[in-house]
């Protein structure tokens, strides 16, 4: 990355979160450094390279309902892969545990993600479920010599068994998504 003239690392850490991922600002005039007659800020006491950044403003902060929306959507799909994971290890057939991870997986998605975008959770869950039930049923079936019309039909049975999980995780993360967007305009008054 190409430096602006005069300005090594400790002048971007005074420079407002540029190297925790804040966006890049480019110093002001009077913003200090070499040739400004201002002077530079002290880096800190873990040195130049370790500056400690100050707090980032409210909205960009990290924690619980801050991940952006791509973090729900795969945590919901590595909720169905842990399902798929557990239903092979069990041997069984695609159903009850693997709903369950699925379930899961959406209620801690739809909490964690931002607000304004927690809609994008909402068809995740059905999607997941029927991908991982093909796929778990069809690594619990492959032993039995079948056509393809009987694995389409087996496919079928296994995503009917998870009917109730796909219908209760996408209900939830409706009235999760519901429910946050109107604390937010409540909050936002």
């Amino acid at each position: 990355m190409l430096e602006p003239p005069g300005q090594g690392k400790a002048g971007r850490a005074a420079d407002g979160g540029a190297e925790a991922g804040f966006g890049t600002r480019w110093p002001d005039a009077d913003a200090g450094g070499p040739g400004t007659g201002a002077s530079v800020p002290a880096a800190g006491p873990w040195g130049p390279e370790q500056a400690a950044e100050p707090d980032p403003p409210a909205g960009r902060r990290r924690g619980l309902g801050r991940l952006p929306a791509w973090a729900g959507i795969l945590t919901v799909l590595a909720a169905a892969a842990l399902g798929l994971a557990y239903t092979v290890a069990s041997h069984r057939e695609p159903g009850r545990m693997l709903g369950t991870f699925v379930v899961a997986g959406t209620v801690v998605a739809a909490t964690t993600i931002r607000a304004r975008s927690a809609y994008a959770i909402i068809p995740v869950p059905a999607l997941a479920y029927t991908v991982a039930a093909a796929a778990a049923g069809a690594i619990h079936d492959r032993a039995v010599d079948t056509t393809h019309t009987a694995l389409v039909l087996s496919a079928v049975q296994w995503t009917a068994s998870g009917f109730i999980a796909m219908t209760a995780a996408t209900v939830l993360a409706v009235l999760i998504t519901l429910a946050r967007w109107l604390l937010s305009l409540r909050n936002a008054r």
